[in-house]
């Protein structure tokens, strides 16, 4: 049987030894804990937003009215207001549309704030040129001169008692036009 030697009791207020130093060894870096910066890094800001105003004390009626634009109200013809006046030169180039940056396209949301009311809408080359030819600017907000000619044009139209008729371009070059973007969508396709 193996004899343990007691365990001797010190006195607390007693003077602690210290031990002596030794060499210190040299430690390797420890691993920085970075979650606290990828916290910081990754979080969303922080925003402050306007009150949300009470829909329940809208009509339906009046909520029908509040989720379209103003140029939308039931007595108004034309989405946008014209105004018929004399052509102007811009730099050296005759100004026949004027398109104000304030005249932008209403951002139609339905109860849900699900956007509605969208259309993709390809402008052409052309298209393009001629906007830029009579707004006299070389970037245009084209959606809203699209609207805006679109919609004075049917104003015109009823006052004028005119027909317009659209027809597609005569095209001699109409089959190989369709054989190019076939391979270009097969292409397309295969890199995919």
């Amino acid at each position: 049987m193996m004899v343990v030697p007691p365990l001797s009791l010190t006195d607390p207020m007693a003077p602690k030894k210290t031990p002596a130093k030794k060499a210190a060894a040299k430690k390797t870096p420890a691993r920085k804990n970075l979650a606290a910066a990828a916290k910081v890094v990754h979080a969303k800001p922080e925003r402050t937003y306007a009150s949300l105003v009470d829909l329940g004390k809208f009509s339906k009626k009046q909520l029908a009215e509040l989720m379209v634009a103003a140029g939308d109200a039931a007595g108004r013809k034309t989405y946008f207001d014209y105004s018929e006046e004399t052509p102007y030169t811009r730099s050296g180039q005759r100004v026949y549309l004027e398109v104000g940056r304030d005249s932008t396209m209403f951002d139609y949301r339905d109860e849900n704030g699900a956007r509605v009311e969208r259309t993709m809408v390809t402008v052409p080359p052309k298209l393009r040129e001629q906007i830029q030819d009579v707004t006299g600017e070389e970037q245009p907000i084209l959606t809203t001169a699209l609207i805006a000619l679109a919609s004075w044009a049917c104003q015109e139209l009823k006052k004028s008692k005119r027909r317009l008729v659209v027809t597609t371009a005569t095209d001699d070059l109409d089959p190989v036009r369709k054989q190019v973007r076939k391979a270009i969508v097969g292409r397309a396709r295969k890199q995919r």
